[in-house]
């Protein structure tokens, strides 16, 4: 037999007869999201594989039921290594289920405040522990219609305005054909990130620093009426029932027709918008009333307490999170990047795939003051416990008053 055949037959040498070189060991990346997700994640953990030396880089896309799937593979004993989370951390965490950072991060000596700011840097702490490093951090901003703004002689929103300049932009802005309303100054819904802005900016809460629930408060009672107002009372945004007559399922989509002068929503409405030459449009930082405020939609990237090689995964963590690895998200327009240099960057602030002149420094400014929502293991149980009544006041069906009292009282029993 030959060398070369005993070669490929034993598949233990080269044809020269030194024994094959063994693989990199690999590290699993699970992330959700579309197609223009898992394009730019590929192409960063690709990035990965090159740059941290001794390591293959696997990407796990999971489109549908994230959450579930990364609970059977924990429950398996066979999790990825690094897995995407967000308001869902502290599920995890609580749970057992990751492993926290903080002696990597010591031993690399990484500074997290130097890398994402202040508030970024601590948004996945709990009980003095670091579960998490962030990844993505586009705010909610608002987005408007500039033809409309400019045909109806209304300034284009900036981050002074407060509720009242709002208001009257809204009024101005919305076209009435008799009872039958042509075109929205604002569209919003009963989302959360929504009407928790508002009570947000007139200096409410849904939990005080212990973690109680203190959404029944004089702040929020007076947001939840002024955001109800903007519906049944001034009607320059669309209700349930309207949506469902338009056969409009979201504000996004009404923005894109053009039927909506201003929304509030976060970075992924751009990828829809560049599909939409026809809406020439603007971001701004949202408006105020006692205080600025809105709504940071984030994710991190955390290791898993099973992972079997940890400190190669967290260096790819620190990869993935740093400046380099971070560029994709930019010139891919996939989201904003939590990275604060890449935030300062061309590649963002000027990005070769926008089709007009838009004002990503935005996202930057909006998140000096973004809140982050309560990352407890209890936050997917607490958006049930409000939910439902927040929705009837969105509706009209209670009053503020009556409803937040309501919302207390649901969340209160929660904690027993």
């Amino acid at each position: 037999m030959s060398a070369v055949v005993a070669c490929l037959v034993a598949t233990a040498c080269t044809t020269t007869g030194a024994p094959a070189a063994a693989p990199d060991p690999e590290v699993t990346v699970a992330v959700w999201g579309g197609d223009q997700d898992a394009k730019t994640y590929q192409q960063r953990v690709d990035l990965a594989s090159e740059r941290v030396g001794g390591v293959n880089v696997k990407l796990m896309h999971l489109p549908k039921d994230y959450g579930s799937a990364i609970q059977k593979m924990m429950s398996e004993g066979n999790p990825p290594d690094i897995i995407q989370v967000a308001e869902s951390v502290h599920s995890y965490s609580g749970n057992n289920q990751l492993l926290p950072l903080n002696p990597f991060i010591e031993t690399a000596k990484l500074d997290l405040v130097g890398r994402f700011g202040e508030r970024a840097a601590r948004s996945y702490d709990r009980e003095g522990k670091t579960w998490a490093l962030p990844d993505r951090n586009g705010p909610m901003v608002l987005y408007y219609n500039k033809d409309l703004f400019d045909k109806d002689g209304v300034a284009y929103p900036t981050a002074d305005w407060k509720w009242p300049d709002f208001l009257a932009a809204a009024q101005k802005l919305t076209v009435r054909e008799g009872d039958k309303t042509m075109r929205y100054g604002f569209a919003a819904g009963d989302w959360w990130p929504w009407w928790m802005a508002f009570m947000l900016q007139n200096g409410g809460r849904v939990l005080d620093d212990a973690g109680k629930p203190v959404i029944n408060s004089p702040e929020n009672v007076k947001a939840m009426q002024f955001y109800a107002d903007l519906v049944h009372k001034h009607r320059v945004a669309p209700s349930k029932k309207d949506y469902e007559a338009l056969k409009v399922s979201s504000p996004d989509k009404l923005f894109a027709q053009g039927n909506a002068a201003m929304i509030m929503t976060g970075f992924w409405n751009i990828a829809s918008l560049k599909e939409t030459p026809q809406v020439r449009w603007g971001i701004s930082p949202l408006f105020k009333n006692t205080k600025q405020a809105t709504i940071s939609f984030q994710s991190g990237l955390a290791i898993t307490k099973s992972s079997k090689r940890p400190e190669l995964a967290f260096k790819v963590l620190e990869f993935l999170t740093s400046a380099e690895g971070q560029k994709p998200i930019a010139t891919s327009g996939q989201d904003a990047p939590a990275n604060k240099e890449v935030q300062d960057s061309e590649d963002f602030l000027r990005p070769a795939w926008a089709i007009s002149d838009i004002n990503m420094s935005a996202f930057k400014e909006s998140a000096e003051f973004a809140f982050t929502p309560p990352m407890t293991p209890e936050w997917g149980g607490m958006q049930k416990a409000f939910g439902t009544i927040i929705g009837e006041i969105c509706d009209g069906v209670v009053t503020p008053k009556d409803g937040l009292a309501a919302a207390q009282r649901s969340l209160e029993t929660m904690g027993k």
